[in-house]
């Protein structure tokens, strides 16, 4: 299952949050542990909001990577599907209304 996760940077934090972003070396931004696979992460940095999109079948496991985090941002969690997925879901949509 493929999640989006949005966030929003909390003001106070926000300087806390960039340093720490920036320790983290390169090829490790990505790691978002084990059974967790990362998908891809934007950021506007001038507002503090991004998005993460990930993939796993154990959102325990996505749910512990977001709690490090939990703590300067506000994040909302989505289910979300690829052209691939959504293209079969339409289509049996457009059959079921027939």
């Amino acid at each position: 299952m493929k999640f989006m996760v949005t966030w929003q940077l909390h003001p106070e934090t926000r300087l806390e949050v960039l340093s720490a972003w920036a320790a983290i070396p390169t090829a490790k931004r990505s790691d978002l542990g084990r059974g967790v696979k990362f998908i891809g992460r934007w950021h506007d940095m001038v507002a503090g909001v991004g998005v993460l999109i990930a993939d796993t079948t154990d959102l325990g496991a996505l749910n512990r990577y977001l709690a490090q985090w939990a703590p300067y941002m506000d994040m909302q969690m989505v289910q979300v599907m690829d052209d691939r997925e959504s293209g079969a879901v339409a289509k049996k949509i457009v059959a079921d209304a027939k």
